[in-house]
């Protein structure tokens, strides 16, 4: 994102630059030595009201079939192409800079990804949807709804935030759910941020929804930031910024509407940011289904394990960028020193994804000799026996801990096991490992496990 010079950036405080630390936390600039995203990424910002910013001039999408003026999006509130808020009278700082902060983030994170402006409203229920099908019709990729849709209440119309209410009950709004299923449906990645709740535990439906892709809000600390949602659907986290602690540099800055640089905090940045991560990475690899994007931006992010406010980690641009063509699939493997023989009749063994696609369904077979050799001594005699198996999902580049138990049954009539096929704990036993998903990306494989070493002979 081209940004003036600091004589001119009015409203940052000494020290600060636009998206600094955010953009170092989701190594952007790794990423760039890759890509600085795609002409043919198109990623709609679907906001409450948009004002023109000098730094995203060049960045914003052009519509090459204007109607009514629409050059760069749609106001699906007023039906124009105003795309202006004109809901908050007098309009707040939060109104008119809230909509281009989010752009911003976009363009900082991919900008050669041409960003989208769709306005939708409060007051309008029907506007969320149509601002959605607007999108996907008119070639976004990448959805960002920053807000949540929230229902009027009582005769006063649409709530406002500016009452000092920051959590509200939702509502169901079926044809805004039909949009963002029809949306995914498409092809395009919808993200959302989760609610910005102080920390408490609650749920929001539509950013829980398994069409979209739900982000957690960082501090710049690679925390969970002060006003992080606890939830069961957390996908990944994004920074958010830190809203009570009081230092200026625990909040995010970025480009404002009636202002130069402006400050925020919340689950909508981290749905900004989370969209230009995945902009960025659907560039360098633009063949990604969205469900395998969204696969590849959760398994490349930087955490211990998934947890109930950044879902499976911080997003990483710079590792997500990097892979190799070869890791854009499914690739199990036995993690080397993994294999332990319990006891005669019972093993433990890790498989390991190389791959950055998920294993739905994982079979591991375990053999007491090579099953690929001739597994008959005679028509009636097996000498090569299955001897256990055990099935489990894997994450792409993660991995699974299995225990297996072995036994010698056999129940077909007429056929007789060798008289001592069941391994010692000192022998070597075969695995084969299978992917049972529908469609998957790899095949069979078979390995020779040694007692001794609990790894594959090199």
């Amino acid at each position: 994102m081209r940004t003036r010079s600091s004589k001119k950036r009015k409203g940052l405080p000494a020290g600060i630059e636009p998206y600094d630390w955010a953009l170092k936390q989701l190594r952007i600039a790794q990423a760039h030595k890759v890509t600085r995203g795609s002409r043919e990424i198109v990623v709609a910002v679907i906001d409450l009201g948009y004002n023109d910013h000098p730094d995203h001039r060049g960045h914003l999408w052009v519509n090459p079939r204007p109607k009514g003026g629409a050059k760069h999006g749609w106001d699906c509130h007023d039906n124009d192409a105003s795309l202006e808020d004109n809901f908050y009278d007098p309009p707040t700082a939060y109104s008119k800079g809230h909509h281009a902060f989010v752009v911003g983030e976009v363009i900082a994170c991919a900008p050669r990804c041409p960003v989208m402006i769709v306005r939708v409203g409060y007051g309008n229920n029907e506007s969320w949807a149509d601002g959605i099908d607007w999108a996907v019709q008119h070639g976004a990729k990448v959805l960002v709804i920053p807000h949540g849709y929230l229902p009027p209440t009582g005769t006063d119309g649409p709530l406002k935030f500016e009452r000092g209410l920051d959590f509200v009950y939702p509502s169901e709004n079926l044809r805004l759910r039909h949009a963002i299923e029809a949306a995914h449906d498409a092809g395009c990645l919808i993200v959302r941020g989760t609610a910005d709740n102080r920390g408490r535990r609650v749920s929001f439906p539509f950013a829980a929804l398994d069409s979209v892709m739900a982000v957690g809000s960082t501090n710049r600390r690679d925390e969970p930031a002060d006003i992080c949602a606890d939830a069961d659907y957390v996908a990944v986290g994004a920074p958010g910024g830190e809203r009570h602690s009081g230092d200026p540099r625990d909040l995010v800055w970025g480009t404002g509407g009636d202002r130069d640089y402006i400050s925020f905090s919340g689950g909508c940045m981290a749905a900004g940011f989370g969209g230009g991560v995945a902009a960025l990475v659907w560039s360098q690899f633009p063949g990604l289904a969205n469900e395998q994007l969204r696969q590849v931006l959760r398994n490349t992010a930087r955490g211990d394990g998934w947890g109930s406010r950044l879902g499976h980690g911080i997003l990483d641009a710079g590792k997500a960028c990097r892979l190799k063509e070869e890791q854009l699939s499914q690739r199990l493997d036995i993690k080397r020193g993994s294999f332990r023989r319990v006891s005669r009749k019972r093993l433990r063994v890790t498989v390991i994804n190389r791959g950055a696609f998920d294993v739905k369904q994982a079979m591991v077979v375990v053999y007491n000799a090579d099953p690929r050799k001739t597994p008959l001594r005679s028509p009636a005699e097996l000498v090569t026996c299955q001897i256990g198996h055990a099935m489990a999902p894997v994450c792409g580049l993660g991995e699974q801990s299995l225990e297996i138990s072995l036994s010698l049954e056999t129940n077909c009539p007429g056929v007789f096991v060798n008289a001592a096929p069941l391994p010692s704990v000192s022998d070597p036993i075969w695995l084969e490992l299978y992917v049972l998903d529908h469609g998957a990306s790899s095949g069979a494989k078979v390995l020779k496990l040694s007692a001794a070493t609990g790894t594959p002979p090199a």
